[in-house]
């Protein structure tokens, strides 16, 4: 198992969606403090973590761009640029909580 300093724990309907690529629950994010984010194809602002995309392991990177392309229709080059660009957004609905041990967020 690997040891992320900061993540977000997947409840039972991120599990359903994510749990192939995070099987433990727990995905790394780069804050504990969710972003208002205007998602394509969604009219209403939610609420999002952003994943650390550098902490997922090269399987976990290659599942996510398989699962975003097959949704939205999207090459996995452009997925990934856009990934690097503006980050990877994980639903805060998705979550049951953060964690961290990054000691200078307390």
């Amino acid at each position: 198992m690997r040891h992320y300093q900061t993540w977000a724990y997947l409840n039972s309907e991120g599990r359903q969606v994510w749990g192939d690529v995070f099987p433990d629950g727990k995905v790394p994010i780069q804050s504990i403090i969710s972003l208002p984010a205007s998602l394509e194809g969604i009219d209403a602002v939610q609420s999002i973590y952003l994943v650390d995309w550098k902490e997922l392991t090269s399987q976990q990177q290659e599942a996510v761009l398989d699962k975003l392309s097959k949704k939205s229709g999207a090459s996995k080059t452009q997925l990934l640029k856009d990934i690097l660009k503006v980050g990877l957004p994980l639903r805060e609905r998705y979550t049951e909580g953060c964690g961290t041990s990054r000691l200078e967020l307390f």
